[in-house]
């Protein structure tokens, strides 16, 4: 007589055999994207102090819905040009920007992430969905808009691959590479220009302009 295979068997060891599958080609994933983020970052140069955001506090309101605290918020490159405007109001009362950043041998790459609002000033971490995410204006048509004129295609686009990773608009383990800073923007006074630099040490400042 002839053996007959399980069913329920066949069926159990084909979605093993799939998950093996997903698992490892998951593993290669994370492998080549860590490899080519690191190739990218050591063909870059390390920029010493650099200016992200001109910000504009224009004032709070309330109402029976919640406080709301509205801004204009400007995204510049490393030539200080201005690559996105941002104006709108968000609920809270005071406002924070999150950075990220990632470290390769001895290189830092810093990115502005989103924008949000809080009820107090120790509030960290609001609910993602009110958050204002700023990687859409600098990163476009493979490129990171952050280096500018005088860049090359070619670095922007290295550059792209970096803020990909930093932001996680790829899903992949960041493998202790990724670091976030919340910069509070509660002492900026209203109308007002600030702007939001990384100075040579690596800090991150708000200075009055």
């Amino acid at each position: 007589m002839k053996n007959r295979s399980d069913p329920k068997k066949v069926i159990t060891d084909f979605i093993v055999s799939l998950l093996s599958f997903a698992a490892i080609v998951y593993i290669l994933f994370n492998i080549y994207t860590l490899y080519s983020v690191w190739q990218a970052s050591r063909s870059l140069n390390q920029i010493p102090q650099q200016e992200f955001i001109r910000l504009m506090v224009y004032g709070s309101s309330s109402s029976p819905d919640g406080n709301t605290i509205s801004a204009s918020f400007s995204i510049v490159d490393t030539n200080g040009n201005e690559i996105a405007k941002i104006e709108r109001s968000w609920t809270g009362n005071y406002l924070a920007v999150e950075f990220a950043q990632v470290e390769f041998d001895g290189k830092a790459f810093l990115f502005p992430t989103s924008i949000y609002g809080k009820e107090r000033i120790m509030q960290t971490n609001p609910a993602w969905k009110k958050k204002t995410s700023l990687e859409k204006f600098y990163d476009d048509n493979r490129q990171c808009l952050l280096l500018g004129f005088g860049s090359t295609f070619d670095e922007r686009h290295e550059l792209y691959k970096i803020a990909r990773f930093a932001t996680r608009k790829i899903p992949v383990l960041s493998f202790g590479r990724v670091s976030e800073y919340s910069m509070d923007l509660s002492s900026c006074k209203i109308n007002r220009f600030y702007s939001i630099q990384r100075t040579t040490d690596g800090n991150l400042i708000v200075v009055e302009l």
